[in-house]
This record gives C-alpha cells, structure tokens and sequence, in this order.
C-alpha cells in the first residue's frame, strides 16, 4: 500500500546582518569617511587639469573613483531593510500623509533611561509618528509612578497646541506645578488666551462652568449619573430616575421661565416633599409639556395617588393630603425616593458648597461644547490630597461633560481635521462605567481619548468582572489603537502586552571542535538554531525609566523614548515663574451679549464726543 505523501511550505531563515546600506544610513563615520573620498577625488581631477603628467594625482583620481564605484555598486545592490510588513507608523518623508504628533523616536535598545538611550545617535533608528486618523483610534498609556508620564504629556500638548488644536488634560495629581508649566507651553505659543484652568485647589483663583446651563433633560442626566458609584442594581436604577425626572422639570423652567440653574437649585429638591410641592404648581402645565406630565407621573405614582385624580382634585385640603403623604415612609414609593434623595444629597452638595465658586454662576468662563468646537484647551486640576471621594466625583463630572458633548456633536457638529485630545491622567481614580463605550463613539466625532494609568487593577474596579478582567477594560483595550507601555511593575500588563504581539525569532550559532584524529588537522564547524522569545519581557519593562516605553501599534512592538518639549534639547523647562507662588493669570471672558452691549454704549460715548 503507497504512502500518503504530504507537501509542506519551506522556510529559509538568514542573519539579519547589517549592508553597506544600513550602514552608511546609520553610521556618521562611514558617511564622513565616503564623503572625504569623493572630496579627494574630486580636489584630484580638478588639480590634474593644471598638472597634466602628474602621477601622484592621477593615482588618486583613479583610486578614489574606482572605490566609489565599488561602493556604489554595493549599496545599490544591497536589499533594503524595512521596519515591518504593513505598519501603521506614519513614514517621515515628504510624499507621506502629514503627521499629527510625534510621539518620540524609536531605539535599537534601551540603556535604562531616556537621556542616555538618546545620547547615542546611532541607537536611535526614526520619528515615530501618528497622523491624526490614527490619533483619533485613541492612545493608551501605561506607566507607575517616575515613568515620565508628565513630560511625555508635555511634549504631546506642545506638538498638539503647534498645530491650533484643543484638548482637556484632568490632572490627577493634583499639583498646581504642572498647571503652570502647560500655561508657559501656551504663553510660549502665543495662545494663552485658549487656555482655561478648571482650579479646583483655588477657588479664588479659577475660571468657571455651569454643566447645567445648556443642554436638554437628557443630556444633563447622562452627565449626573457618570457621579453615580456602584454596581448597576435595582437601587441605582431608582436613584437614576429620581434625578431625571428632577432634571426634566427643572430644564422646562430654564427654557420657559429663564429660571437661573445650578446646583444650588438642584439641592432644594433632595426631599420629596419640594417636588410634591411643585408637582401641585405645575400640573396645569401637564398637557402643554411631556417633560411635566413625565415628573408629575413620578411624584403622583411615589405618593400613592392616581395620575388624573392628582390632575383634576383642587383644593387645600387635597395640596395637604398629597404634602402629608410625601412623609409617609410606609408607602414603598416614598421610601424609595428618600433613599434616592439620600444618595444624591451629599454629592450635590459637595458640589454646591465646596466647589460652587466654578459651577454656580451664571456667566460661566466656557461651556465644555464650546471648548471643543472652538479649540480651547482645558486643563482641570484635581483635589486629590485634600480627599479621596471628592476628586472621584469632579473627575466623573468631567467625564460626564465629555459624554454630554459627545452626544450634542453627534447631532450638530462635522468631524473636525484636527481632533479635540483628552488627556486622563490617573483616570484610575476618577474612571466610570461607560468610558469604553465612550472611546467606541467618539472617533467618529473627532474626539481622541487618551487614558493613563498605572495597572489594570485600577480599571477593573469598574464593569463586571470576568476572569481577571472587568468587561470594561476588555472593552477600552479593544477600541485602543495604540498601546504604549512605559515602566511597570505589574506582571499581568506585560504579559498582556506580550500576547498582543508575535514572539521573536532569533538564530541562535553553536560554535564547535570537531577532531578528524589526533594525527589529522582540527576541524571547527558552526551549526544554527532558530529560537523564539517573548517580543516583551517583564525586566525588560522593569528596568525602562524616564521616559523609555515600548509603542504598540497594529500587533507590532517599537522600543522607543518618549517625546518631550523641544526646549528640553537645550536644557530649558518651559513653566510659568516656577520659583513662586504666584498664582495662573486667569483670562477673563464675557457673554457675547454683555460684550456687544458695552461696545455700543462705547460707541455712542465716542459718537457724542465727536459732535
């Protein structure tokens, strides 16, 4: 019986050695030594002109010319060494599609810092650099602490501000230092009037915004409920449509009765017994707005009392029975709201009190969709040693308003050539349910989301945790274009990260004796395996610092340091007059109404001076 014969694929596997291409690309004494040829041929055959029977000379020309030709015919001949098959890194020639930012430069190896990696020239192989499609695929950065995550974010805010784009960084460290060297990027560049600081450490000394002045029922409630902690439950989902039926009252009297909203407004309706009250004030609106017949439905069904007979029965008698229920924590409805009132009570007021210097007002120094649509730059300073819940709550606020534009934008706006960057710096801290979610939608929008943290445990305290990792960082590593992991001490980041890309081959050379007899010649052969090994390895990462990472991008891994601001190539830190405490010049803004009103009252001043 024959044999079944099976035809395989062959592989050939040589030493990726250096050619005289490479060589003269990456080596400046090569380079000097050719270019010093050329010169004495060239000083040789112009000299023999005037020197004609001079031997030395003609030997010379000669030389030098057939060495160039040697060489030439070398290079020309040598195979080129391409960086890898169907990368998405933006190539630094004229003819390629612009870039947006560079991100830093890629290096043959890491020597354990950034400064030193770079000092040697020759180490470093190309810019590696993302256009702004691949900027808007978003960027994940993972790093522990003195990774050089601050002047990597420095060096990409001045790339970005260059280029007149806007953003928002959350600073979470929360440190006014940081905040005055962004503002001496922008005073440098010329834009500091495009920046906006969110100072929640100086309320004496911050500019303003009023989440709740803009924006329908709906939009102001996706941006409350990203305060919400916990797990999604029958109690959450309550304490949800407590505060969005609230919210829907509280918008139909901006719109219709220009009623002043904040969150000091917000607060006087934490007890059932308000929204009773204005339940029996309004419900002759119910048939003029369904915003109305929605709260009056709510307020009527919590009290235990029918919806029509809330409507038609007049009187003081009937106003007393419905205040009186209100405070009978027997019906399940009561009881439920006051429980959802409670839950809400301290967030709104920690936000009504503490901070109401930034969000109570009227006149408010920008709206987040005007920050984005005009390219203003927001940068948002964190409370984080004063507690650890409040910082949790104004960085989830934050978030929220990114979440409110998104879904403004997608109805108006055009995706813009530049995007708006969020920088999210320890977004570990402040992280809610849905940011996944978010970063799927707003690529579209024009929104690029850079999350930074220090390990996947901080993540997987939110979503629902499945296997050794919560759906929702699953889901912000799946709609992430590029990774970029710094210095780690977490195994599990580098193990992730090692899956992410193919494993290395090397050609591994045996050197052997091989004895023909004692009387014949020794003989030496080399023999040559191929061998795999992680394309990351944890000590690897261990050892990098100061601004050393590994990019990864499209299933393939670059070992590069990253980019800073260019006055560091001099020495120079660019910050705003680091050795005192004196505090960001704030910018100050007008409503456009106020702006014109006083321009004409300047106009009639100067009118009546001229006749």
């Amino acid at each position: 019986m024959a044999e079944k014969v099976e035809y395989l694929e062959e592989r050939f596997f040589k030493p990726d050695r250096e050619t005289i291409k490479s060589v003269f690309m990456k080596d400046e004494f090569f380079r000097i030594l050719i270019y010093l040829i050329t010169l004495i041929g060239v000083v040789s055959c112009v000299l023999i002109i005037f020197n004609k029977g001079n031997y030395t000379l003609d030997f010379l020309a000669r030389t030098s010319f057939c060495i160039l030709c040697v060489l030439s015919l070398a290079i020309y001949l040598s195979r080129n060494k391409t960086h890898k098959d169907n990368e998405n890194i933006t190539e630094n020639s004229p003819n390629s599609k612009p870039y947006m930012i560079n991100i830093g430069y890629e290096a043959k190896k890491l020597k354990g810092s950034a400064v030193k990696t770079g000092k040697d020239k020759s180490n470093l192989i190309r810019p590696l650099l993302l256009n702004a499609e691949q900027f808007k695929r978003h960027v994940l950065i993972m790093a522990t602490i003195g990774a050089g995550k601050s002047v990597f974010m420095k060096g990409m805010i001045e790339q970005h501000a260059l280029l007149g784009g806007g953003g928002l960084c959350v600073d979470g460290k929360g440190t006014a230092e940081f905040a005055k060297e962004i503002y001496g990027l922008f005073v440098s560049l010329g834009r500091e009037d495009d920046f906006i600081h969110i100072n929640f450490l100086d309320m004496d000394n911050t500019h303003t915004i009023n989440p709740l002045l803009s924006g329908g029922a709906e939009a102001l409630y996706e941006i409350l409920i990203a305060l919400l902690a916990g797990e999604e439950n029958e109690w959450k989902a309550k304490q949800k449509e407590y505060i969005k039926n609230i919210l829907k009252l509280l918008v139909w009297r901006r719109d219709n009765e220009g009623l002043p909203l904040d969150f000091s407004v917000l607060a006087e309706y934490m007890t059932l017994g308000r929204l009773v009250k204005d339940a029996l004030k309004y419900r002759s609106k119910a048939y003029e707005s369904t915003s109305i017949e929605d709260y009056i439905q709510f307020v009527s069904s919590s009290i235990a009392i029918d919806y029509n007979e809330f409507l038609r029965k007049k009187g003081e008698d009937f106003e007393k029975q419905c205040l009186d229920a209100s405070q009978n924590t027997d019906l399940q409805g009561v009881y439920d709201a006051s429980m959802s009132a409670q839950a809400w009570r301290g967030i709104i007021t920690n936000l009504k009190s503490d901070y109401g210097r930034v969000f109570n007002t009227q006149t408010p120094t920008i709206s987040m969709w005007e920050a984005v649509q005009r390219n203003k730059f927001i940068f948002v300073t964190l409370p984080t040693m004063a507690s650890d819940t409040t910082p949790k709550d104004l960085g989830r606020l934050i978030l929220g308003l990114i979440k409110g534009v998104a879904a403004e934008k997608a109805e108006k706006a055009v995706e813009p050539k530049i995007p708006f960057v969020c920088w999210f710096d320890e977004i570990g801290s402040y992280i809610i349910d849905g940011f996944g979610r978010l970063m799927s939608k707003s690529r579209a929008l024009g929104i690029s989301i850079i999350p930074i943290f220090q390990s996947p445990a901080q993540i997987n305290v939110v979503g629902k945790l499945v296997g050794n990792e919560s759906t929702e960082l699953s889901e912000i590593k799946d709609t992430t274009g590029t990774h970029i992991l710094m210095k780690n001490i977490n195994p599990e980041a580098t193990e992730f990260y090692a899956k992410m890309v193919k494993e290395k081959k090397y050609i591994d050379m045996e050197f052997a004796d091989r004895r023909a007899g004692f009387k014949g010649s020794l003989g030496v052969e080399d023999r040559y395996k191929v061998e795999k090994e992680q394309a990351v390895k944890h000590e690897e990462v261990i050892a990098m610092n100061n601004g050393e990472m590994i990019v990864f991008n499209d299933g393939k891994a670059y070992r590069a340091i990253s980019t800073t601001e260019s006055s560091l190539s001099i020495g120079k830190k660019i910050t705003y007059k680091e050795k005192e405490t004196t505090p960001i010049p704030l910018t100050d803004y007008i409503p456009k109404k106020l702006f014109l009103k006083e321009v004409y009252k300047m106009y009639k001043k100067i009118e009546k001076e001229v006749v």
